[in-house]
C-alpha cells in the first residue's frame, strides 16, 4: 500500500510539472507566432530573440516528452501492483 501512495504522489507531481511546461510552451508559442508573422510579412524582427525562443521551445518539448514517458512508466508500475 505504501508503494501505491508513493506512486500516486509522484504521478501527481509529474502531472503538475507537465501542466507548468504546457503553460510555458503556450506562452512561448504565442511569442514565436508573433515573430513568425513578422517574418512572413517581410517586416523586421529580432533574429536572436526568435532563435532563443525556438531553442527554449525545443528544450521544453524534450522535457515534456520525458515527463510523459516517466508518467507512463509510473502508471504501468501502479497498475501492475494493483493486479
Amino acid at each position: 500500500m505504501r508503494r501505491i501512495d508513493e506512486l500516486t504522489a509522484e504521478i501527481n507531481e509529474s502531472t503538475l510539472q507537465l501542466q507548468e511546461i504546457k503553460n510555458q510552451m503556450s506562452k512561448q508559442f504565442k511569442e514565436i507566432w508573433k515573430l513568425q508573422c513578422r517574418i512572413d510579412t517581410g517586416k523586421e524582427y529580432d533574429k536572436e530573440r526568435y532563435d532563443s525562443l525556438m531553442y527554449k521551445h525545443k528544450l521544453l518539448q524534450m522535457k515534456r516528452r520525458q515527463l510523459i514517458t516517466h508518467i507512463n512508466h509510473l502508471n504501468k508500475e501502479f497498475y501492475e501492483i494493483l493486479i
